[in-house]
């Protein structure tokens, strides 16, 4: 196992896991057991998207979803969840595997040993660990689904859009979600938009959407 930095799609820096072939298979089967079956929601983008996969096509209709739907909405809250892979503990990885009907022991115990080796929470790079992300993300967006609407979301970045009421509930039920599982919501880069803001979500939140709808990579229409 080693570290190294990368920066991702949306220009953040990171510290990526490197796991050897046997270290990989172990930690797939792990996740695979804790998690089965686990699907992404259908307004949930870039789950399983890594170092050395192709980000562009997730990324961008992340992108048109959030141009789409903004265009229309009432209120805009975009935010994240502060530190997420490394925020991940034991009980949010029972809850979400219970959720699914998994066996989550040998997740947990697999966790441990890249602990021991320096890695806090679930280690960023390798593509089980979006899978968990996904699986613990998706607690919270079901929430919110319930109180009004279910966020836009590039792995933790999300984005409410829609009717006032329904994304001031969905929005509170989400961070109530995060706080169950052990996660918070990152408020340093909470913003809420009333209509006709979207190049203002662009430059904050969704980097470059204002670009592709002016050359015409996305549509709003």
């Amino acid at each position: 196992m080693r570290l190294e930095r990368w920066t991702s799609p949306s220009g953040r820096r990171r510290w990526l896991t490197r796991l050897d072939p046997q270290e990989a298979r172990a930690y797939t089967a792990a996740v695979r057991l804790a998690l089965p079956h686990l699907e992404a929601g259908p307004r949930s983008f870039g789950a399983s998207i890594g170092p050395g996969r192709s980000w562009q096509p997730a990324w961008l209709a992340w992108q048109r979803a959030v141009a789409t739907e903004s265009s229309r909405a009432g209120l805009i809250i975009v935010s994240d969840v502060a530190a997420c892979y490394p925020s991940i503990r034991t009980a949010a990885i029972r809850m979400a595997a219970r959720r699914v009907g998994g066996e989550p022991e040998p997740l947990i115990a697999q966790l441990a040993r890249f602990r021991d080796a320096g890695v806090r929470g679930v280690p960023i790079g390798p593509t089980p660990s979006a899978w968990v992300g996904e699986a613990i993300l998706s607690i919270a967006d079901e929430r919110a689904r319930r109180a009004g609407i279910p966020p836009i979301r590039w792995v933790d970045d999300v984005v409410f859009a829609g009717d006032r009421d329904a994304v001031r509930r969905a929005s509170v039920a989400w961070t109530r979600a995060l706080s169950e599982v052990g996660l918070r919501e990152n408020e340093s880069k909470r913003r809420t938009f009333a209509p006709g803001t979207l190049e203002r979500v662009a430059a904050i939140g969704v980097p470059s959407i204002t670009g592709h709808i002016r050359r015409g990579i996305i549509r709003t229409s």
